[in-house]
């Protein structure tokens, strides 16, 4: 019996997989294929399963015959699924073509995805469509024979400022550069900073993709201590002064993975530790983009020595790819050389659809409507771990879920994997030789569907308070 994640509420009847499809705009076959795409893609429906017949597809969705055969046609066409003459059409198997090395935490396919993140609103369809139609006129006014800056368009850094005003910072659009998502940003501030000296210092904890990417740059790490308020002033005082470094990479709002948010007194205190020791700070604010209800960044603090990073992937759409640097005018030149190297420039027809967006209000709209539900899925989460040490931001797309310390992480990871659901271990945050916490987080937005994320919490409830499987003697 499968499941699909797609985030158009998906129901099971008998053994055949049903989307509804009814949120979907656009053509009716086009809507089907994206919903078995997204279920293929999300390994609901893994290598190996077999799509519905036709005819009776058909009359579950009250569409065509013609409809599903137009469907069926474009994900074959895709080479998401192969057809057999008179066995039916089948999720084809491309494991065969996955011969790189992963350095971001991967769900196994067919379990249920509390690895990654995933849209949880799902209305965004309508409102890309529709800026994508005001794009298409908008045309006319960008200069599309030639690259653009490096920097992006005045238009684009504009929206980029407004953008990031919701935050309580406040920068001039010629100190914000636009990039193509926030890993774009965090890989050009790391490529510009690298040769500052001394190792990255970061939270003790912190985001995969930084250590991703430093690890590909060859940049050496060094944990700073946290608490429940994050990064301690104190200890990052300490680390600067023992090991020489100049960069710092840290995260005061809604912190990835850890959730916890830095109050203004400890931003304004890491902020003369960094004056003091001549820092500069690295301010990932990507997981906080969408909430407006907060204390302003760090970067309002020291503005002359942060490069502040924000996006619209978690709060609006990860498919825009569209992200946004504010820098100190000393480095806004250093910066925009990395990203003309690295990419030559952002694409600016992705960047007018995201500018489009952020000054309509569309954007703010989803932002708003993407934490409503997350609020609501935190409530039920805690109430499904209930008894167990979750740490739960409502404002975060996460939860990180402490163990009993029978459990090691990964120990942990791998039992819960075996009974259906992909989690993230610790040790991927983990910076150093420091032992990583007996932790893992879990994404609370796998699918519109929330029947299936209380499923898989269920189930990590279940393995969390079982004992772990005796080890073998080695003899």
């Amino acid at each position: 019996m499968f499941v699909s994640s797609q985030s158009n509420r998906l129901e099971v009847e008998k053994d055949m997989w049903v989307p509804d499809i009814s949120s979907i705009g656009g053509p009716r076959y086009l809507a089907l294929a994206s919903a078995i795409a997204e279920a293929i893609n999300s390994g609901e429906l893994p290598a190996g399963a077999q799509l519905p017949p036709q005819r009776e597809l058909a009359e579950k969705l009250g569409v065509t015959v013609g409809t599903v055969g137009r469907a069926y046609m474009v994900v074959k066409k895709r080479e998401l699924v192969s057809g057999e003459v008179g066995r039916g059409t089948f999720v084809r198997s491309h494991e065969e073509k996955n011969t790189f090395a992963y350095y971001m935490p991967e769900r196994k396919p067919g379990t249920i995805d509390l690895v990654c993140f995933r849209m949880p609103v799902d209305q965004i369809s309508d409102a890309l469509a529709n800026v994508v139609a005001e794009v298409a006129d908008h045309t006319v006014l960008l200069p599309l024979i030639g690259y653009p800056p490096a920097t992006g368009y005045i238009t684009h850094r504009t929206a980029g400022a407004a953008w990031i005003k919701r935050s309580g910072l406040v920068v001039p659009p010629e100190h914000v550069i636009a990039c193509s998502g926030g890993q774009q940003a965090i890989l050009t501030a790391i490529m510009t900073l690298a040769n500052f000296g001394g190792p990255f210092l970061s939270e003790r904890l912190t985001y995969s993709g930084f250590k991703s990417i430093a690890a590909l740059r060859e940049i050496d790490l060094e944990g700073v201590e946290v608490d429940d308020e994050g990064m301690i002033p104190e200890a990052l005082a300490e680390a600067a002064k023992r090991t020489g470094a100049r960069v710092v990479y840290l995260q005061p709002t809604v912190h990835n993975p850890l959730g916890c948010s830095m109050p203004d007194k400890r931003r304004r205190k890491i902020a003369e530790v960094a004056r003091a020791a001549d820092l500069i700070l690295i301010e990932d604010d990507v997981a906080a983009a969408g909430l407006t209800d907060r204390d302003p960044p760090i970067a309002a603090h020291a503005p002359e020595r942060t490069i502040y990073i924000t996006s619209l992937s978690k709060c609006v759409s990860p498919a825009l790819r569209t992200g946004f640097m504010a820098a100190p005018s000393a480095l806004i030149e250093q910066l925009s050389n990395t990203i003309h190297s690295l990419s030559l420039a952002t694409s600016p027809l992705v960047l007018e659809a995201a500018s489009l967006m952020i000054m309509e209000g569309v954007a703010d709209d989803i932002a708003r409507r993407n934490q409503q539900e997350l609020v609501r899925r935190h409530k039920m989460a805690r109430e499904e771990l209930k008894g167990l040490q979750a740490k739960s931001n409502p404002d975060a797309f996460f939860i990180w879920l402490q163990l009993p310390d029978r459990w090691s992480s990964g120990e942990f990871a791998e039992a819960v994997q075996r009974a259906g659901v992909s989690v993230v271990r610790a040790d991927n945050f983990s910076v150093g030789s420091t032992e990583p916490p007996r932790a893992v987080r879990m994404s609370l937005n796998p699918q519109t569907n929330l029947n299936v994320l209380t499923e898989g919490l269920r189930i990590v409830r279940r393995v969390a308070e079982e004992r772990p499987s005796p080890w073998l003697a080695v003899i």
